[in-house]
């Protein structure tokens, strides 16, 4: 891939996975990170710690401006699936 690469909106996804492995910016075996992730929450005031997910971060900021989990997130510890546990503004941004 080189500045200045005219053709970049007419190239697949795979195409453009290949020219960065080629580059030698990455390793070749590289492999790009998941737009598809999944967040999982749990209450942070007094009730049980059972986690509930997963689930998408549409989902998520949908139920964030309903006020769902307080006005700033705060009644809720929230993490990316297999991440630490953290505050809403940590961990979703």
């Amino acid at each position: 891939m080189s500045l200045g690469d005219t053709d970049i909106y007419s190239k697949t996804f795979e195409e453009l996975v290949r020219n960065v492995r080629s580059s030698g910016i990455v390793q070749v075996s590289w492999e790009p990170p998941s737009a598809d992730i999944r967040y999982e929450y749990k209450w942070d005031i007094g009730q049980s710690g059972d986690a509930f997910g997963p689930f998408s971060e549409e989902e998520m900021m949908s139920w964030m401006r309903a006020s769902y989990f307080g006005p700033s997130g705060e009644k809720v510890k929230v993490r990316r699936i297999g991440g630490e546990w953290g505050d809403w503004d940590d961990i979703i941004y």
